[in-house]
């Protein structure tokens, strides 16, 4: 776990705790409408928060260094030492440092970029 993860997960038990006390000192009424607002901001917050997280997204960019060698026995087999990608890959790319690919017996090999 990251220490972004420990502060929000940390920050998340305390606000619990803190509801949690409010909610001991308050009427059945007035904490069920305190829970109803506080749900709703939560609500909000959190929509926002996936969309700008959709929004911003990573930049797709993909780096691949210093492989180890590979090889490929067979038709229809593949040794890659690179990057393989289904479609394009958004964003930027770097292969760099692959080591060896072979390919026997009908097989394919690559050591760089390979788009299927």
């Amino acid at each position: 776990m990251s220490g972004r993860q420990r502060a929000v997960a940390g920050l998340t038990g305390l606000a619990v705790a803190v509801l949690a006390g409010v909610f001991c000192f308050l009427s059945w009424d007035r904490a069920n409408q305190v829970a109803g607002i506080v749900s709703a901001l939560v609500g909000v917050v959190a929509l926002g928060t996936g969309v700008l997280a959709l929004m911003s997204g990573r930049d797709g960019s993909v780096r691949v260094v210093n492989t180890g060698p590979a090889t490929a026995v067979g038709a229809g087999s593949h040794a890659n030492t690179g990057l393989t990608a289904q479609g394009g890959v958004r964003g930027g790319m770097e292969v760099d440092g692959t080591s060896e690919a072979r390919a026997e017996d009908g097989g394919r090999a690559n050591t760089g970029y390979d788009q299927l």
